[in-house]
């Protein structure tokens, strides 16, 4: 197979550097319809890779077409055929072949042709369509809000800058902070797991515990074997649970209950106690004076009849 690329590419060094051929591939002149490639995703992110697939079918599979060449001016100069950049496949059976390629971070945005050639003939190819890598912001960590009671929910955001955005950071980042309440460790400080977008930028939230003691607690972004970035977090003391105070209770109501009825010949309680205190005593009292009186005003009389005396008749008479 070997001989057979280096044959291939002298080819096709040959044909790319012909513009005729260039300008009108072979396919054009094939009776067969040409060969299309595809590639997925479409478009791709400059720094991405790029998988081709398609078929040159299974007779062509079965002759010198099971060697694919795919070049293009979007790939990546690992293998070089001319001015262009190779891409090889090997064709199944059934005559389906794929490949990936990375293209070039620095690629420029834009649509370049793809080229397939087996069997010394450009039988077909497709298009590639790059988008412009988004610019990186610098590598920070952001909070907010920045200062949040224990209990409290905050977002953490920020980049992981250029220089890392196409490392080991490009997979996900660890945030470390003493603040957070997290199942993963990083040098016994809790760490929060984050996946990173392709612009290197990174979101997420976490809940501050509410056991966490009043404080200023440091933040710090660890992937790549280094840390970037850095912020802190002031975590007050959580709220306490608001007691309340019952209001005064009003005075419970009353009903009016009705006089107790008053019995003819019988003297309410006030006269009662008057009666018995005052009346009844003088009473009885003056009866006893009255009686002793009496009694010493008949005893008189009997001791001194009632009868006309002589003094008074002859008086009378005179």
């Amino acid at each position: 197979m070997r001989p057979f690329r280096i044959i291939t590419a002298i080819v096709v060094t040959a044909a790319i550097g012909t513009p005729a051929l260039l300008a009108a591939p072979a396919w054009a002149a094939s009776p067969t319809p040409p060969v299309v490639v595809h590639a997925s995703p479409h478009p791709v992110v400059a720094g991405q890779t790029v998988t081709l697939s398609g078929s040159v079918g299974p007779e062509a599979a079965g002759s010198d077409c099971s060697d694919i060449i795919l070049y293009s001016e979007g790939f990546a100069p690992t293998n070089r055929v001319g001015d262009m950049t190779a891409v090889y496949a090997t064709a199944k059976p059934s005559g389906a072949f794929s490949a990936t390629t990375t293209i070039p971070r620095a690629k420029l945005a834009g649509s370049y042709k793809i080229y397939l050639r087996c069997g010394g003939a450009t039988l077909g190819g497709g298009t590639v369509t790059v988008q412009a890598r988004p610019t990186t912001p610098p590598a920070s960590i952001r909070v907010s809000p920045n200062s949040v009671a224990a209990g409290g929910t905050v977002t953490l955001s920020g980049s992981v800058g250029p220089n890392a955005a196409g490392s080991e950071c490009a997979t996900g980042v660890r945030l470390l902070s003493r603040a957070f309440d997290s199942n993963q460790e990083f040098a016994d400080v809790p760490a929060l797991g984050v996946a990173v977008r392709p612009d290197g930028t990174f979101t997420t939230t976490t809940v501050i515990p509410r056991s966490r003691a009043a404080g200023t607690y440091p933040i710090t972004g660890r992937c790549g074997g280094g840390n970037f970035g850095g912020t802190t977090l002031h975590v007050r003391a959580a709220p306490t649970t608001p007691t309340t105070t019952p209001g005064p209770m009003a005075p419970p109501v009353t009903q009016p209950q009705p006089p107790a009825p008053t019995v003819a010949g019988q003297a309410t309680q006030p006269t009662s106690q008057l009666a018995g205190r005052w009346i009844i005593p003088g009473l009885v009292a003056l009866a006893s004076g009255t009686l002793a009186a009496l009694a010493v005003w008949l005893l008189y009389r009997r001791r001194h009849p009632a009868h006309p005396s002589d003094h008074g008749r002859s008086h009378l008479v005179r």
